[in-house]
């Protein structure tokens, strides 16, 4: 009897440190970065920290102990962030007259991930991105071709979306079928994270529009390196892990500052606010929990599945958004895979309450 104990005491004290860890990470949205930054990469954790708390809950199921209590109740416990993970509305979908159709997406520059990070030629395009129904586009890493950016052309010549915000040089683009009155362009210290706005009028009413590239890790080109070549007896594997943790310390305190930024920005605009956009953070982090404050993740109310939106080495990232604020009803929520891009384009549908 005391044998069999042993196995059942070790599975019983990992289980309660599998929910210690996940108890942490649901502290992380609200401890910035600057603050602790060990605590964002715990948050970081949590789809994995999830899965392992579903597998004791069936572990425990198969021994017919109670123990499976310890992490339902842990679930339940953390189950806004189980919701900005998991997607539970499914059935068909209907969009009355008045729906907007919302896409954000980043779209690697239009290169192909598999041709040596050659651009989209203007004779790919038709076919390769799908512009039926589109509202509005919320472009990160838009293509800007030295001379003529027949991506501009494209889009404008096969879609509806004929008022355009771009800045030469620069990698956030705004296309929208609604008119724009004001909007602003501002790009942080380098021409590829940064945000714009734009009002737009719809249906007689203004809508503030916000198109968000919080900073990149930028540790993508290591995370390949350690996972092809993982080796922990090798002294090189830790120094690229010592490497990638400092650079996404950097990067976590950065996209804070920034998160801080455009939330004051979202707080003060007079007109109802749609935000999209590639916050490069997990729901689990202070830059979701900063913009996502009075505003509806489009995800959470009408999202199904798993909320996968990173396609790159690192698995298991909902990093890309749509979200409303209070004046509107979110209708719809999407994930569609694409042809090109690390990053999966993310749709909402909503309509203004009246």
């Amino acid at each position: 009897m005391r044998a069999k104990s042993k196995p059942y005491r070790l599975l019983r004290w990992i289980n309660i440190l599998l929910i210690l860890v996940t108890l942490l990470a649901y502290l992380a949205p609200y401890v910035s970065p600057a603050t602790f930054w060990p605590l964002s990469f715990v948050g970081l954790l949590y789809p994995w920290l999830l899965l392992g708390n579903v597998l004791c809950i069936i572990g425990w199921m198969i021994m017919k102990k109670y123990y499976l209590l310890f992490s339902l109740g842990c679930i339940l416990l953390g189950w806004s962030h189980f919701q900005s993970y998991v997607g539970l509305h499914f059935g068909a979908r209907q969009y009355p007259e008045g729906s907007i159709r919302t896409m954000a997406f980043n779209s690697y520059g239009f290169h192909h991930s598999g041709k040596g990070g050659e651009r989209f030629t203007r004779e790919e395009l038709p076919g390769s991105f799908p512009l039926e129904g589109m509202d509005i586009i919320c472009f990160q890493e838009f293509p800007s071709p030295r001379r003529v950016n027949y991506f501009i052309d494209y889009i404008k010549a096969n879609s509806p979306l004929k008022h355009v915000i771009f800045q030469k040089g620069g990698s956030l683009a705004i296309f929208s079928r609604y008119p724009i009155q004001a909007h602003n362009t501002h790009y942080f210290p380098n021409r590829v994270n940064g945000y714009q706005y734009a009002d737009l009028e719809i249906g007689g009413r203004t809508v503030r529009l916000f198109n968000v590239h919080l900073q990149s890790n930028s540790v993508t080109h290591i995370a390949n390196q350690v996972a092809e070549d993982a080796n922990l007896q090798d002294k090189k594997t830790w120094l690229r892990i010592r490497g990638m943790m400092g650079r996404y310390k950097r990067a976590a305190i950065l996209r804070a500052e920034q998160a801080d930024e455009v939330a004051q920005l979202i707080g003060k605009s007079p007109h109802p606010v749609l935000l999209c956009g590639d916050f490069n953070e997990i729901p689990q982090s202070y830059a979701y929990h900063t913009l996502s404050r009075g505003m509806q993740d489009a995800f959470k109310v009408k999202g199904r599945g798993l909320g996968v939106t990173y396609n790159g080495r690192i698995p298991a990232l909902r990093i890309d958004y749509v979200m409303a604020g209070p004046e509107f009803e979110v209708l719809g929520h999407e994930i569609e895979k694409a042809e090109f891009s690390d990053h999966y384009p993310v749709y909402g549908v909503v309509r203004l309450v009246e």
